[in-house]
């Protein structure tokens, strides 16, 4: 029954999400997932998501492509009351707006051709826990207005249902647009951009925190000997010195995907330029990643 098996998988994911512990501190040979970094930008985020994780306040963060949105909020959902509830994470941009709004309302049986059974949405599943919305930018003004009346009301409606469900959940909502420009050109909803924007974190771009490079190489580093059964000890100075050049439009991910492919062609004890002259290709000397 594929939709069984559907449901099984959404539930081996969701439990895996929230046995995956993001934390802000650094715990020798902690084997979980951390956020990194001692710049003033990186310590003023720990502090920001130290004040608002235990609250209930709804959270909008912001920032670039691969700045680490969901990391912080999953940390948030880690330091929370909810961290024994279930933590859902949904891209709003990844998912078409028929299947988005199926998957986070849910819809009764017969609602429409193909809807064999009840599905329970995201919402209803959630209820206690935390909902994290990525691309929050990219959801229609159809799903607005009903992700609105859970933010005013907790209460919706499956699809195909006229029953009135109400939940306890927490949104936290991630984008990498300008809300308030949407919200101008009538792309996204006024009142709906002031319920998310209750507490506003923004993650600063690599190139701001260029100083953090050196400890996020060593994190990839023991990360990727972890997950590849290598035994590199660090990286050459000459190494550190280009990827502090590089403009990392891609952000803490682009490193990390750097750092992954260089560990995958090391066979010396320290990461260098020359360890990664097998991959061709283009940006800082051999080390650059697209």
């Amino acid at each position: 029954n594929n939709g069984l098996l559907i449901r099984v998988n959404g539930a081996i994911k969701a439990r895996d999400l929230m046995k995956e512990v993001v934390t802000l501190d650094e715990i020798e040979d902690y084997e979980g997932e951390r956020i990194v970094g001692k710049s003033p930008a990186m310590l003023n985020i720990y502090k920001q998501i130290g004040k608002v994780a235990p609250t209930d306040a709804t959270v909008l963060i912001r920032g670039e492509s691969g700045a680490g949105k969901e990391l912080a909020a999953r940390a948030i959902y880690h330091y929370s009351k909810r961290s024994a509830k279930p933590f859902l994470a949904i891209n709003c941009a990844a998912i078409p707006e028929h299947l988005l709004e199926s998957e986070l309302f849910g819809y009764e049986r017969g609602a429409f051709t193909g809807a064999d059974f009840k599905k329970i949405g995201k919402f209803e599943q959630c209820s206690g826990g935390t909902v994290f919305l990525d691309e929050i930018g990219d959801m229609s003004l159809g799903l607005q207005a009903k992700l609105l009346r859970i933010l005013q009301d907790g209460a919706f409606e499956r699809l195909g249902g006229s029953e009135t469900i109400k939940t306890d959940v927490r949104i936290v909502a991630a984008t990498n647009k300008h809300l308030e420009d949407m919200v101008k050109e009538g792309l996204f909803r006024e009142d709906l951009y002031y319920r998310l924007n209750v507490v506003s974190i923004s993650l600063p771009p690599l190139r701001e925190r260029k100083e953090d490079i050196k400890e996020l190489a060593a994190y990839f580093i023991k990360k990727f000997n972890r997950k590849l059964g290598k035994n590199i000890k660090g990286i050459t100075q000459e190494a550190l010195e280009e990827l502090k050049e590089h403009s990392w439009t891609g952000n803490v991910r682009e490193l990390e995907n750097t750092i992954q492919k260089a560990i995958v062609f090391c066979n010396s004890d320290y990461l260098s330029l020359e360890c990664c002259e097998n991959l061709n290709l283009q940006g800082i000397g051999s080390c650059a990643s697209v």
